[in-house]
């Protein structure tokens, strides 16, 4: 019963770990994909619209950063977490295995803050994004 119950604690894990990957991955893309674009639209274009260009690549740039030490983070955990369990001959104290816990719970609630902040400055791109075209179409109708 114990075999079967940490199989399945094995397999989410897992599922959490590849939908965590998946999500950062894709808000990686779509921040890349924004950034390139109003990096080149920021190169044609002047007036009102610069400020919004501006801060919709501000807004991928600091959800871009994260998004890396969301991975950097998880890959340095689960380093310590092979580099410990690989070495036979290593004996932690109370104090090290305390350390450890406290290093990565730490990694974990920052990670969850930047990958809720990463989803918020989505919003906020998309909405910067929905008024850049709003501004754009206006222009054009009124020339």
């Amino acid at each position: 019963m114990t075999d079967n119950f940490y199989q399945r604690q094995q397999q989410i894990t897992d599922r959490y770990l590849q939908s965590s990957f998946g999500l950062w991955s894709a808000l990686l893309t779509v921040n890349g994909i924004l950034l390139a674009v109003f990096s080149l639209v920021q190169q044609k274009t002047s007036g009102s619209n610069s400020v919004l260009i501006q801060a919709v690549v501000g807004a991928c740039v600091i959800s871009l950063i994260l998004l890396v030490y969301n991975f950097l983070a998880t890959k340095l955990t689960y380093y310590r977490i092979g580099k410990v369990v690989s070495d036979e001959n290593a004996v932690l104290t109370e104090e090290e295995k305390k350390n450890n816990i406290r290093r990565a719970l730490s990694r974990r609630k920052f990670i969850i803050i930047s990958e809720w902040t990463c989803l918020f400055l989505l919003v906020f791109e998309a909405v910067m994004v929905l008024l850049f075209v709003i501004n754009s179409t206006a222009g054009v109708n009124a020339a």
